[in-house]
């Protein structure tokens, strides 16, 4: 099968298309024939070499978010069926034409949603779900700020909130383009925080209060701008650091007006919450055939475009959901 491998740290330019070898599922496991595979942000972190909550292993097949087929079932898997349309999530292996995934991870297709795009929901969509609502406890009548609002997760938090009764919901974002997305997307304001004087923007569009919640992703400067915003028993939950800058933030400023600052990361909400991720991809898959939840595609490209959608990615070009499409010619 063809695959996209690194065999060390760096740049775009580590990613290699090369001919391996199809791997078999073992014990517990699922082979899926894959139909996309999303590109996320993780995906470039792991690539660079900046920190990630799991080791990557070289020679390393990038993507940890799949769409296809199950191809063949390994020993011990009795509850699922060949040719079933999946969703999986895997540690690493999505950026290619089969992967093998344990099978209790596995998620079937809800029926009536368009696969490729409704790989969107697995990453982005529960982040930005989970965020909102187990993270910061979005309550009806709040505000918040959302960074980088025209992004995978970003674009789908903004419809999430005023879906989950969000008051007043502010999008950020480096270009006119993205912002007028946002607004389209349903935001209340959409603020340039490239500016210096954006988070006093953001004051004065809740009378000097400031926000409920932050949803950040930045990190750098922006982590402690954001901070400025925050109101009294204001909540920062932190779900990725795109500028790949350290934030630093004195632990006592948190006391004066009660903040809290909570970290996110998804990987552990499948092995300890499965119940309530089922649900609440249920829940998304709901909006979605309704019309209140809309995805937004940024791009498809075959593997041998993986390092350009990487430079788009993390030169922040992009705005919604990036995939590869492992059976897609140049």
């Amino acid at each position: 099968m063809l695959a996209v491998r690194y065999h060390e740290h760096g740049g775009p330019e580590v990613l290699q298309c090369e001919e391996v070898e199809t791997p078999r599922p073992e014990e517990n496991e699922v082979l899926i024939r894959i139909e996309a595979a999303g590109v996320n942000y993780a995906d470039t972190v792991r690539r660079n070499g900046d920190y990630y909550p799991v080791p990557t292993v070289f020679p390393a097949i990038p993507g940890g978010e799949i769409v296809g087929s199950i191809e063949a079932l390994g020993a011990g898997v009795d509850h699922l069926e060949i040719g079933t349309k999946v969703f999986a999530l895997i540690n690493q292996g999505g950026y290619a034409q089969y992967a093998a995934a344990p099978a209790r991870g596995i998620i079937p297709v809800p029926e009536g949603l368009d696969p490729v795009p409704g790989l969107a929901l697995i990453v982005q969509g529960l982040t930005a779900a989970l965020v909102l609502k187990d993270s910061a406890a979005l309550g009806a009548g709040e505000s918040i700020l959302i960074q980088g609002a025209a992004g995978g997760v970003g674009i789908l938090s903004v419809q999430l909130a005023k879906i989950y009764g969000a008051r007043t919901v502010i999008a950020a974002a480096s270009t006119p383009e993205k912002r007028e997305l946002a607004l389209r997307m349903g935001a209340d304001l959409a603020v340039d925080y490239t500016r210096p004087d954006w988070h006093q923007q953001v004051l004065d569009a809740t009378d000097g209060r400031g926000v409920h919640i932050v949803q950040a992703m930045t990190g750098g400067n922006i982590f402690q701008e954001s901070f400025e915003c925050l109101a009294k028993f204001g909540r920062m939950i932190v779900y990725g650091f795109a500028s790949r800058e350290p934030g630093t933030l004195n632990p006592e400023r948190l006391l004066p007006s009660n903040h809290t600052i909570r970290g996110f990361f998804l990987g552990d909400y499948f092995s300890r919450k499965p119940d309530l991720i089922n649900a609440t991809l249920a829940e998304l898959a709901d909006y979605v055939s309704d019309g209140r939840l809309r995805i937004h595609m940024g791009g498809a490209f075959p593997l041998s475009g993986v390092g350009e959608a990487h430079r788009l990615l993390e030169g922040r070009r992009t705005q919604g959901k990036l995939v590869i499409l492992p059976w897609q010619d140049d």
